[in-house]
């Protein structure tokens, strides 16, 4: 379970932070950056009566958008939201919304920003998808983006725009992120990093029963008892090891299978790993090949635990970044010994 503190401080952070700036939201495409977005928009309403939003449709049509707000359960007021929208052939055109003819008539939707920021200054401009204006040529990119950054700037406003990763080529993504004055980035693994004014945000998220929340990522310091996450898929080995250290300073989670060690890492962040190899689904090797890639866990320390003792396959495991092995049969007065090497490698101190 995350922190609602954490949670607070993270919104609050990111809404007083991002405020009167430019920002570029970049994640994968399998990532809900969406949710993101649309939940920051609904926090900036509720902590401000007098905001409103100018919603630019690239990707999706406004009445989405309505319902997007509805079914993440964010009751927002209509009527503080503008929207400029692609009006297809033959779609009647909807009240109290202004329609351009396509992607690429620059012109009319600048016309539709400029008159919007001059009747609500001091609004927050979305953009929902920077990979659509990727596409057009980037000179002609290039001047609607200042030319729209400028106006905003000149009313008071900001600018939150989104854009897929790896969905433009190198030099173009690259070009539209130039633009930008924070980038905030969101990984497929959940987390959330920001250089914003003088300080970095690193954060992780996550969205149960309908419910976004927050968690600072941070290296916890290290003392008194210690969380130790157990991967076997044989499960007497958990339990023998379990019951072998169960008068020591230690906390046990317990995970079975490779994905079960990654998911566990991230929701319990435990001070240390023992892993074995040889799983069904996913060796230990890709398990601390995927561990390493989360700023949440690169630094947690890992002990293989297993039957493998021939050199290549202990090599293997240090070159991925492991901090020691244990050979089945295992003794649990090494165990012990080991946890204890390693962790006060990492500043652990025992419980007095």
């Amino acid at each position: 379970m995350m922190n609602a503190d954490e949670t607070h401080d993270i919104i609050y952070a990111l809404r007083e932070g991002l405020r009167s700036k430019s920002v570029l939201f970049l994640a994968p495409v399998d990532v809900a950056v969406g949710r993101i977005v649309y939940f920051y928009v609904y926090d900036l309403l509720q902590s401000d009566p007098q905001q409103k939003v100018v919603w630019l449709c690239l990707k999706t049509p406004w009445n989405k958008v309505i319902g997007t707000f509805q079914e993440y359960q964010y009751d927002i007021d209509r009527e503080r939201i503008m929207f400029i929208d692609l009006l297809p052939p033959g779609k009647e055109p909807s009240e109290g919304v202004l329609y351009f003819s396509s992607p690429s008539d620059h012109t009319k939707i600048a016309s539709h920003v400029v008159q919007l920021f001059d009747k609500f200054p001091g609004s927050l401009l979305v953009i929902d998808s920077m990979t659509v204006l990727g596409t057009d040529n980037m000179q002609v990119v290039e001047s609607f983006i200042n030319f729209v950054r400028t106006k905003v700037s000149e009313k008071n406003g900001s600018i939150v725009a989104i854009l897929g990763k790896d969905t433009l080529k190198d030099e173009s993504e690259a070009f539209i992120k130039s633009f930008f004055e924070i980038i905030v980035e969101l990984t497929n693994i959940g987390e959330i990093h920001a250089e914003i004014g003088m300080k970095t945000l690193d954060a992780r998220f996550h969205v149960e029963d309908g419910k976004l929340s927050f968690e600072y990522i941070q290296k916890k310091l290290m003392r008194g008892r210690l969380k130790i996450l157990i991967v076997d898929d044989e499960p007497d080995i958990p339990d023998l090891l379990q019951l072998s250290l169960s008068n020591q300073p230690y906390d046990f989670v317990v995970a079975y299978n490779g994905q079960q060690a990654i998911e566990a890492t991230l929701r319990e962040r435990p001070d240390l790993i023992l892993l074995d190899i040889m799983m069904p689904d996913m060796d230990g090797y890709e398990v601390v090949e995927h561990l390493k890639q989360s700023a949440t866990s690169a630094n947690i320390p890992v002990i293989m635990i297993s039957a493998k003792t021939a050199v290549e396959d202990k090599v293997r495991g240090m070159e991925l970044g492991i901090d020691d092995y244990i050979a089945k049969p295992f003794d649990k007065r090494e165990v012990n010994a080991r946890i204890r090497m390693v962790m006060r490698r990492f500043g652990w101190t025992e419980e007095e």
